[in-house]
Protein backbone atom coordinates (compact mmCIF):
# COMPACT_ATOMS: atom_id res chain seq x y z
CA UNK A 1 0.00 0.00 0.00
CA UNK A 2 1.43 3.05 -1.29
CA UNK A 3 0.35 6.42 -0.01
CA UNK A 4 1.43 9.92 -0.90
CA UNK A 5 1.60 13.22 1.41
CA UNK A 6 -1.14 15.92 -0.24
CA UNK A 7 -1.46 15.16 -4.18
CA UNK A 8 -4.34 16.30 -5.82
CA UNK A 9 -6.30 14.56 -8.74
CA UNK A 10 -4.76 16.35 -11.38
CA UNK A 11 -1.05 15.36 -9.55
CA UNK A 12 -0.74 12.23 -12.09
CA UNK A 13 0.11 11.44 -15.23
CA UNK A 14 -3.12 9.28 -16.15
CA UNK A 15 -4.91 12.46 -15.54
CA UNK A 16 -3.15 14.47 -17.84
CA UNK A 17 -0.37 15.76 -15.43
CA UNK A 18 3.00 17.17 -16.88
CA UNK A 19 4.60 15.33 -13.97
CA UNK A 20 6.52 12.39 -14.58
CA UNK A 21 4.63 9.80 -12.71
CA UNK A 22 5.55 6.61 -15.33
CA UNK A 23 5.00 3.66 -12.34
CA UNK A 24 1.76 4.72 -10.99
CA UNK A 25 0.62 5.17 -14.57
CA UNK A 26 1.64 1.81 -15.47
CA UNK A 27 -0.49 0.64 -11.88
CA UNK A 28 -3.40 2.24 -13.57
CA UNK A 29 -2.67 0.66 -16.85
CA UNK A 30 -1.71 -2.85 -15.25
CA UNK A 31 -4.68 -2.34 -12.90
CA UNK A 32 -7.37 -0.35 -11.97
CA UNK A 33 -8.78 3.05 -11.59
CA UNK A 34 -10.59 3.87 -8.90
CA UNK A 35 -12.37 7.29 -10.46
CA UNK A 36 -14.57 7.72 -6.79
CA UNK A 37 -12.62 7.23 -4.19
CA UNK A 38 -12.80 9.66 -1.10
CA UNK A 39 -10.56 10.44 1.62
CA UNK A 40 -10.41 13.34 4.37
CA UNK A 41 -9.28 16.62 3.92
CA UNK A 42 -6.37 16.53 6.67
CA UNK A 43 -4.03 13.73 7.05
CA UNK A 44 -4.44 12.73 10.67
CA UNK A 45 -8.22 11.98 9.51
CA UNK A 46 -7.34 9.81 6.84
CA UNK A 47 -4.92 7.97 8.46
CA UNK A 48 -7.42 6.97 10.94
CA UNK A 49 -10.04 6.06 8.88
CA UNK A 50 -7.64 3.85 6.96
CA UNK A 51 -6.18 2.08 10.06
CA UNK A 52 -9.67 1.94 11.97
CA UNK A 53 -12.48 1.13 9.31
CA UNK A 54 -14.32 4.03 11.29
CA UNK A 55 -15.64 7.64 10.64
CA UNK A 56 -12.29 9.37 13.02
CA UNK A 57 -15.55 12.22 13.81
CA UNK A 58 -16.68 9.42 16.06
CA UNK A 59 -13.87 9.98 18.39
CA UNK A 60 -13.14 13.69 17.59
CA UNK A 61 -10.63 13.44 14.95
CA UNK A 62 -10.95 16.19 12.07
CA UNK A 63 -7.67 17.60 11.86
CA UNK A 64 -3.79 17.25 12.49
CA UNK A 65 -3.18 15.11 15.53
CA UNK A 66 -1.00 17.51 17.94
CA UNK A 67 1.63 16.70 20.30
CA UNK A 68 0.02 14.48 23.22
CA UNK A 69 -2.65 13.34 21.24
CA UNK A 70 -3.50 10.08 19.66
CA UNK A 71 -5.85 7.67 18.42
CA UNK A 72 -7.91 6.14 21.45
CA UNK A 73 -6.42 3.07 22.45
CA UNK A 74 -9.77 1.11 22.49
CA UNK A 75 -9.64 1.27 18.25
CA UNK A 76 -9.12 -1.65 16.74
CA UNK A 77 -6.01 -1.20 13.70
CA UNK A 78 -6.01 -3.09 10.66
CA UNK A 79 -2.71 -4.52 11.04
CA UNK A 80 -3.48 -6.01 14.16
CA UNK A 81 -6.01 -8.13 12.28
CA UNK A 82 -3.16 -9.20 9.61
CA UNK A 83 -0.81 -10.02 12.38
CA UNK A 84 -3.64 -12.02 13.99
CA UNK A 85 -3.93 -13.66 10.65
CA UNK A 86 -0.20 -14.76 10.82
CA UNK A 87 1.18 -12.19 8.39
CA UNK A 88 4.36 -10.24 8.58
CA UNK A 89 2.93 -6.29 9.27
CA UNK A 90 5.26 -3.14 8.44
CA UNK A 91 4.61 0.28 8.55
CA UNK A 92 7.73 2.64 6.55
CA UNK A 93 7.31 6.38 6.41
CA UNK A 94 4.55 8.83 8.15
CA UNK A 95 2.25 7.51 11.13
CA UNK A 96 0.78 10.67 12.43
CA UNK A 97 -1.57 8.62 14.33
CA UNK A 98 -0.28 9.66 17.94
CA UNK A 99 3.00 8.97 19.39
CA UNK A 100 2.64 10.50 23.04
CA UNK A 101 3.52 6.84 24.65
CA UNK A 102 4.45 3.67 23.57
CA UNK A 103 1.19 2.46 23.42
CA UNK A 104 -0.08 4.99 20.82
CA UNK A 105 3.28 4.37 18.18
CA UNK A 106 3.09 1.96 15.41
CA UNK A 107 4.86 -1.49 17.12
CA UNK A 108 2.10 -1.55 19.83
CA UNK A 109 -1.11 -0.91 17.11
CA UNK A 110 0.17 -3.95 14.94
CA UNK A 111 3.56 -3.08 13.41
CA UNK A 112 6.02 -5.88 13.68
CA UNK A 113 8.48 -3.49 12.33
CA UNK A 114 8.37 0.77 11.90
CA UNK A 115 10.97 2.84 10.04
CA UNK A 116 9.75 6.44 9.78
CA UNK A 117 8.61 9.55 11.64
CA UNK A 118 5.58 10.25 13.90
CA UNK A 119 4.36 13.62 13.11
CA UNK A 120 2.92 15.25 10.35
CA UNK A 121 6.08 16.15 8.51
CA UNK A 122 9.62 15.31 8.03
CA UNK A 123 12.60 17.39 6.19
CA UNK A 124 13.43 16.16 3.22
CA UNK A 125 17.40 15.97 3.79
CA UNK A 126 17.18 15.27 7.32
CA UNK A 127 21.22 15.68 7.64
CA UNK A 128 21.46 18.86 9.43
CA UNK A 129 17.69 20.29 8.61
CA UNK A 130 14.57 20.73 10.30
CA UNK A 131 13.30 17.94 12.93
CA UNK A 132 16.98 15.93 11.57
CA UNK A 133 16.36 13.63 14.94
CA UNK A 134 13.06 12.89 13.89
CA UNK A 135 12.80 9.48 12.82
CA UNK A 136 12.84 6.13 14.06
CA UNK A 137 13.29 2.33 13.89
CA UNK A 138 10.68 0.93 15.96
CA UNK A 139 10.65 2.19 19.14
CA UNK A 140 14.67 3.90 18.89
CA UNK A 141 15.56 7.49 17.48
CA UNK A 142 17.99 7.02 14.64
CA UNK A 143 19.92 9.27 12.77
CA UNK A 144 19.80 9.22 8.96
CA UNK A 145 21.14 10.79 5.92
CA UNK A 146 19.67 10.69 2.23
CA UNK A 147 16.93 12.00 0.78
CA UNK A 148 13.72 10.61 2.84
CA UNK A 149 11.95 9.01 0.12
CA UNK A 150 14.96 7.13 -1.13
CA UNK A 151 15.39 6.09 2.55
CA UNK A 152 11.60 4.63 2.58
CA UNK A 153 11.89 3.38 -0.41
CA UNK A 154 15.11 1.26 0.30
CA UNK A 155 13.56 0.54 3.96
CA UNK A 156 10.98 -1.30 2.07
CA UNK A 157 13.03 -3.31 -0.43
CA UNK A 158 14.77 -4.37 2.58
CA UNK A 159 11.57 -5.93 4.52
CA UNK A 160 10.53 -7.39 1.10
CA UNK A 161 14.19 -9.13 0.41
CA UNK A 162 14.60 -10.51 3.77
CA UNK A 163 10.82 -11.48 4.38
CA UNK A 164 9.83 -14.83 6.05
CA UNK A 165 8.81 -16.33 2.75
CA UNK A 166 6.76 -18.69 5.13
CA UNK A 167 4.43 -16.10 6.02
CA UNK A 168 2.55 -13.74 4.03
CA UNK A 169 3.65 -9.62 4.20
CA UNK A 170 1.69 -6.37 5.19
CA UNK A 171 3.48 -3.53 3.84
CA UNK A 172 2.35 0.42 4.48
CA UNK A 173 4.78 2.61 2.48
CA UNK A 174 3.81 5.84 3.39
CA UNK A 175 5.79 9.13 1.63
CA UNK A 176 5.84 12.08 3.18
CA UNK A 177 5.99 13.34 -0.71
CA UNK A 178 4.84 16.18 -2.06
CA UNK A 179 3.75 17.36 1.43
CA UNK A 180 5.30 21.14 1.57
CA UNK A 181 7.32 22.27 1.89
CA UNK A 182 8.61 20.24 -0.69
CA UNK A 183 12.35 19.47 -2.12
CA UNK A 184 13.95 17.69 -4.59
CA UNK A 185 16.84 17.67 -6.49
CA UNK A 186 18.92 20.02 -8.73
CA UNK A 187 18.10 17.97 -11.34
CA UNK A 188 14.43 17.75 -10.65
CA UNK A 189 14.28 21.28 -10.19
CA UNK A 190 16.08 22.52 -13.42
CA UNK A 191 13.46 19.76 -15.36
CA UNK A 192 10.60 21.38 -14.09
CA UNK A 193 11.35 24.88 -14.28
CA UNK A 194 12.63 24.24 -18.00
CA UNK A 195 8.86 22.26 -18.36
CA UNK A 196 7.11 25.75 -17.02
CA UNK A 197 6.32 24.74 -13.68
CA UNK A 198 6.51 28.20 -11.35
CA UNK A 199 7.17 29.45 -7.34
CA UNK A 200 6.62 26.43 -5.12
CA UNK A 201 4.99 23.83 -7.95
CA UNK A 202 8.62 23.09 -9.11
CA UNK A 203 9.64 21.23 -6.01
CA UNK A 204 6.08 20.08 -5.73
CA UNK A 205 6.43 18.18 -8.89
CA UNK A 206 10.18 17.32 -8.34
CA UNK A 207 9.27 15.41 -5.47
CA UNK A 208 5.90 13.58 -6.83
CA UNK A 209 8.75 12.72 -9.89
CA UNK A 210 11.11 11.14 -7.24
CA UNK A 211 8.49 9.47 -5.07
CA UNK A 212 7.30 7.82 -8.73
CA UNK A 213 10.67 6.50 -9.10
CA UNK A 214 10.90 5.31 -5.63
CA UNK A 215 7.58 3.23 -5.89
CA UNK A 216 9.10 1.98 -9.16
CA UNK A 217 12.20 0.33 -7.87
CA UNK A 218 9.98 -1.40 -5.18
CA UNK A 219 8.10 -2.58 -7.89
CA UNK A 220 10.91 -4.01 -9.09
CA UNK A 221 12.06 -6.01 -6.79
CA UNK A 222 8.15 -7.51 -6.51
CA UNK A 223 8.66 -8.45 -9.74
CA UNK A 224 12.24 -9.83 -9.09
CA UNK A 225 10.90 -12.10 -5.83
CA UNK A 226 7.98 -13.57 -7.79
CA UNK A 227 5.45 -11.79 -6.13
CA UNK A 228 3.61 -9.65 -8.23
CA UNK A 229 0.83 -12.19 -9.14
CA UNK A 230 0.07 -13.02 -5.64
CA UNK A 231 0.10 -9.44 -4.55
CA UNK A 232 -2.37 -6.90 -4.39
CA UNK A 233 -0.78 -3.06 -5.05
CA UNK A 234 -2.62 -0.09 -3.98
CA UNK A 235 -1.59 3.57 -4.38
CA UNK A 236 -3.54 6.30 -3.17
CA UNK A 237 -3.26 10.11 -2.00
CA UNK A 238 -4.13 11.15 1.85
CA UNK A 239 -5.63 14.25 1.16
CA UNK A 240 -5.69 16.75 -1.84
CA UNK A 241 -2.89 18.92 -2.49
CA UNK A 242 -1.75 21.37 -0.19
CA UNK A 243 1.15 22.74 -2.92
CA UNK A 244 -1.07 24.58 -5.33
CA UNK A 245 -3.26 22.32 -7.18
CA UNK A 246 -5.40 24.41 -8.06
CA UNK A 247 -2.63 26.14 -10.07
CA UNK A 248 -1.47 22.63 -11.65
CA UNK A 249 -4.39 23.21 -14.06
CA UNK A 250 -3.21 26.27 -15.52
CA UNK A 251 0.44 24.51 -16.48
CA UNK A 252 -1.56 20.80 -17.26
CA UNK A 253 -2.17 19.42 -20.70
CA UNK A 254 -6.08 20.84 -20.99
CA UNK A 255 -9.17 17.98 -21.32
CA UNK A 256 -6.20 15.62 -20.18
CA UNK A 257 -7.23 11.97 -19.54
CA UNK A 258 -9.05 11.55 -16.24
CA UNK A 259 -8.06 15.70 -15.77
CA UNK A 260 -11.06 17.41 -13.78
CA UNK A 261 -11.24 20.87 -12.75
CA UNK A 262 -12.15 20.31 -9.29
CA UNK A 263 -12.42 23.31 -6.48
CA UNK A 264 -10.76 23.40 -3.33
CA UNK A 265 -7.72 21.37 -1.90
CA UNK A 266 -5.92 20.57 1.46
CA UNK A 267 -8.53 21.13 4.16
CA UNK A 268 -11.24 21.42 2.46
CA UNK A 269 -14.36 18.82 1.72
CA UNK A 270 -14.70 20.16 -1.98
CA UNK A 271 -13.82 17.78 -4.40
CA UNK A 272 -10.53 19.02 -4.75
CA UNK A 273 -10.15 18.02 -0.79
CA UNK A 274 -10.96 14.68 -0.91
CA UNK A 275 -11.17 13.07 -4.57
CA UNK A 276 -7.86 11.73 -5.07
CA UNK A 277 -5.88 9.46 -7.46
CA UNK A 278 -6.09 5.36 -6.50
CA UNK A 279 -5.32 2.28 -8.32
CA UNK A 280 -5.26 -1.22 -7.27
CA UNK A 281 -3.24 -3.87 -9.13
CA UNK A 282 -3.86 -7.88 -9.02
CA UNK A 283 -2.83 -9.39 -11.73
CA UNK A 284 -4.95 -12.58 -12.48
CA UNK A 285 -7.61 -11.36 -10.43
CA UNK A 286 -8.37 -7.34 -10.80
CA UNK A 287 -9.16 -7.03 -14.75
CA UNK A 288 -6.19 -4.60 -16.12
CA UNK A 289 -6.88 -1.67 -17.68
CA UNK A 290 -10.33 -1.10 -15.78
CA UNK A 291 -12.00 1.70 -13.85
CA UNK A 292 -14.29 1.65 -11.62
CA UNK A 293 -17.10 4.12 -10.38
CA UNK A 294 -18.29 2.53 -7.43
CA UNK A 295 -17.86 5.18 -4.29
CA UNK A 296 -15.13 4.12 -2.13
CA UNK A 297 -14.10 5.77 0.90
CA UNK A 298 -10.93 5.24 3.04
CA UNK A 299 -12.65 3.80 6.26
CA UNK A 300 -13.26 0.97 3.64
CA UNK A 301 -10.31 -0.52 2.74
CA UNK A 302 -9.71 -2.09 6.41
CA UNK A 303 -12.98 -4.52 5.40
CA UNK A 304 -12.09 -4.48 1.60
CA UNK A 305 -8.29 -5.59 2.17
CA UNK A 306 -9.29 -8.44 4.79
CA UNK A 307 -12.07 -9.71 2.73
CA UNK A 308 -9.41 -9.44 -0.51
CA UNK A 309 -7.17 -11.65 2.08
CA UNK A 310 -9.94 -13.73 3.17
CA UNK A 311 -9.64 -13.18 6.61
CA UNK A 312 -11.74 -12.09 9.26
CA UNK A 313 -11.61 -8.54 10.67
CA UNK A 314 -10.78 -8.57 14.42
CA UNK A 315 -12.22 -5.57 15.57
CA UNK A 316 -14.63 -5.52 18.52
CA UNK A 317 -16.61 -2.40 17.50
CA UNK A 318 -18.77 -1.77 14.23
CA UNK A 319 -17.09 -0.70 11.45
CA UNK A 320 -17.82 2.39 9.78
CA UNK A 321 -16.66 1.37 5.97
CA UNK A 322 -17.63 -1.44 4.28
CA UNK A 323 -16.21 -4.02 1.77
CA UNK A 324 -16.42 -3.05 -1.60
CA UNK A 325 -14.27 -6.32 -2.56
CA UNK A 326 -17.08 -7.51 -4.96
CA UNK A 327 -17.34 -4.04 -6.83
CA UNK A 328 -13.79 -4.02 -7.02
CA UNK A 329 -13.38 -7.47 -8.72
CA UNK A 330 -16.87 -7.55 -10.52
CA UNK A 331 -16.49 -3.83 -11.17
CA UNK A 332 -20.04 -3.64 -10.57
CA UNK A 333 -21.84 -0.76 -8.61
CA UNK A 334 -23.25 -2.27 -5.39
CA UNK A 335 -25.70 -0.66 -2.84
CA UNK A 336 -24.09 0.60 -0.33
CA UNK A 337 -24.52 3.30 3.12
CA UNK A 338 -23.42 7.22 2.30
CA UNK A 339 -20.20 8.40 2.92
CA UNK A 340 -19.14 11.12 5.68
CA UNK A 341 -16.17 13.24 5.39
CA UNK A 342 -15.50 15.25 8.28
CA UNK A 343 -13.73 18.80 7.84
CA UNK A 344 -11.57 20.84 10.09
CA UNK A 345 -13.69 23.12 11.07
CA UNK A 346 -16.94 21.94 11.51
CA UNK A 347 -17.99 21.39 8.12
CA UNK A 348 -18.79 17.82 6.54
CA UNK A 349 -19.77 16.18 3.32
CA UNK A 350 -21.84 13.15 2.63
CA UNK A 351 -22.00 11.28 -0.29
CA UNK A 352 -24.19 8.67 -1.74
CA UNK A 353 -25.06 7.58 -5.14
CA UNK A 354 -24.21 10.76 -8.01
CA UNK A 355 -25.52 13.10 -4.70
CA UNK A 356 -22.99 15.29 -2.40
CA UNK A 357 -23.98 17.40 0.40
CA UNK A 358 -21.88 20.25 2.08
CA UNK A 359 -22.57 21.56 5.25
CA UNK A 360 -20.56 23.84 7.30
CA UNK A 361 -19.64 27.62 8.08
CA UNK A 362 -23.05 28.89 7.14
CA UNK A 363 -23.87 27.18 4.05
CA UNK A 364 -25.77 24.11 3.17
CA UNK A 365 -25.20 22.73 -0.56
CA UNK A 366 -26.19 19.78 -2.93
CA UNK A 367 -24.23 18.91 -5.74
CA UNK A 368 -24.78 16.23 -8.50
CA UNK A 369 -20.84 15.46 -8.54
CA UNK A 370 -21.78 12.79 -11.39
CA UNK A 371 -22.57 15.27 -13.63
CA UNK A 372 -20.72 18.11 -11.91
CA UNK A 373 -17.80 17.43 -10.32
CA UNK A 374 -16.58 21.15 -10.23
CA UNK A 375 -19.63 21.64 -8.09
CA UNK A 376 -20.41 24.52 -10.06
CA UNK A 377 -24.06 24.25 -9.70
CA UNK A 378 -25.87 24.24 -6.40
CA UNK A 379 -28.64 22.45 -6.61
CA UNK A 380 -30.11 22.05 -3.15
CA UNK A 381 -33.35 24.04 -4.05
CA UNK A 382 -33.79 21.26 -6.80
CA UNK A 383 -33.63 18.15 -4.77
CA UNK A 384 -34.51 19.11 -0.85
CA UNK A 385 -35.87 15.85 -0.02
CA UNK A 386 -32.41 14.29 -0.81
CA UNK A 387 -30.72 16.75 0.65
CA UNK A 388 -32.60 16.48 3.91
CA UNK A 389 -32.52 12.87 3.47
CA UNK A 390 -28.16 13.59 3.54
CA UNK A 391 -28.29 15.55 6.56
CA UNK A 392 -29.42 12.99 8.50
CA UNK A 393 -27.05 10.60 8.35
CA UNK A 394 -25.06 13.73 10.23
CA UNK A 395 -26.88 13.30 13.65
CA UNK A 396 -24.35 10.92 15.26
CA UNK A 397 -22.18 13.92 14.47
CA UNK A 398 -24.47 17.12 15.31
CA UNK A 399 -22.53 17.79 19.23
CA UNK A 400 -19.36 17.19 17.35
CA UNK A 401 -20.52 19.64 14.80
CA UNK A 402 -21.87 22.06 16.64
CA UNK A 403 -18.34 22.23 19.09
CA UNK A 404 -16.28 22.73 16.31
CA UNK A 405 -18.51 24.87 13.76
CA UNK A 406 -18.27 27.30 16.99
CA UNK A 407 -14.31 26.93 16.65
CA UNK A 408 -14.47 27.51 13.03
CA UNK A 409 -16.53 31.07 13.54
CA UNK A 410 -13.73 32.12 15.89
CA UNK A 411 -11.41 31.23 13.84
CA UNK A 412 -12.50 31.42 9.60
CA UNK A 413 -15.56 33.81 10.37
CA UNK A 414 -18.14 31.16 9.58
CA UNK A 415 -21.81 30.88 11.21
CA UNK A 416 -23.80 27.95 12.10
CA UNK A 417 -25.99 26.42 9.10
Amino acid sequence: MFVSDDMGWNDVGYHGSKIATPHIDRLAKDGMQLDRFYVHPICSPTRTALMTGRSPARFGITSALTRGTGVPLAEHFMPQTFQKAGYQTHLVGKWHLGASGLDYRPNARGFDHFFGFHGGGIDYYPQGGLRARGWYRNVQSVIVEGYSTDLLAAEAIRLIKNRNRHQAIFLNLSFNAPHPVAQASEALIAKYSKLGFTGRMIAHAGAIDAMDSAIGRVLAVLEAEGMVRNTLVMFFCDNGSGGGGRSLRGISPKGGVGQLALRGGKGSVLEGGIRVPAVFRWPGVIRAGTKCNQLISAQDLFPTFAAAAGIKTANQKPLDGVNCWPAIIQNKAMKRPPVIVAGPFGDFAVLHDQWKLTWGQGQVSLYNVKDDPAESKDVILNHPEVAANLADNLAPFSKLNMSNQERGARQGGGRRP
